[in-house]
């Protein structure tokens, strides 16, 4: 049995994929304006094709891309997650979009499988791991095809709050975002856009309860202070025609 859940986990995302999956899932849910698939569809054409959704996590963005597209493969390697987004298909009836175990590290399909693989805020921090999703997700897509990665645009983590949650720690272009963005542009040959993204929460409770408890005490405090409901997102998209 679970202990009791703590006020935060600052940070630990291992924690919240594999603990509090449920946490994670509203997190995701939360709407932000405008949608990922909104920027998505009009910079490349996704529509009939097959997509595979590399790290679907929940399926949020499985059943986003699927509506702007034929079918979806949902790829995830946690098992909470996937049982949630395997119910969620069953109850919104999405009948286009399938899920299967797996990680991007070494993705079950063949190669040249479909027509656009899209990874949206991928947690890999290792520069190899990060040279072999990019390698597995051009392997399967087809010549032609798309190969999208999402993700948050560097000194941007947790959006606006970015300082906040960061206090003092010292972000260089050393660190994790920056590599990402240095392997992808520079030794695969990735080209990229920035777009921003408001995230509005029902209320600031609402918000402590989800993003606050992903991203920390400084977070929270920052929210009981000023009432906020909202974060400003700043997104990061690498693309390749493969």
């Amino acid at each position: 049995m679970r202990e009791s859940k703590p006020a935060t986990i600052e940070n630990r995302w291992d924690i919240l994929y594999v603990e509090y999956p449920e946490v994670y899932d509203a997190f995701v849910s939360v709407p932000k304006q405008p949608q990922m698939v909104e920027v998505l569809k009009s910079h490349f054409d996704l529509k009939e094709k097959l997509i595979l959704d590399i790290g679907s996590g929940a399926g949020d963005s499985s059943f986003q891309l699927s509506t702007i597209s034929k079918r979806v493969i949902g790829l995830e390697l946690e098992d909470h997650m996937r049982r949630i987004a395997e119910r969620k298909a069953i109850d919104l009836n999405m009948t286009n979009v399938t899920f299967i175990k797996g990680t991007a590290l070494d993705i079950r399909l063949p190669d040249q499988t479909v027509d656009a693989s899209v990874a949206i805020t991928l947690p890999l921090f290792l520069e190899d791991e990060i040279r072999t999703y990019i390698r597995e997700a051009m392997r399967v897509t087809k010549t032609g095809g798309y190969v999208i990665n999402l993700g948050i645009a560097p000194f941007c983590y947790g959006g606006d709050l970015a300082e906040t949650i960061l206090g003092d720690a010292k972000v260089t272009e050393e660190d994790t975002e920056g590599v990402v963005d240095r392997i992808l542009r520079d030794e695969f040959g990735f080209a990229y856009f920035d777009y921003e993204a408001v995230q509005t929460y029902a209320s600031a409770e609402h918000m402590i309860s989800t993003y606050g408890f992903i991203f920390g005490q400084r977070a929270i405090d920052e929210i009981r202070k000023t009432g906020r409901k909202h974060v400003m997102w700043t997104y990061r998209v690498h693309y390749l025609v493969k």
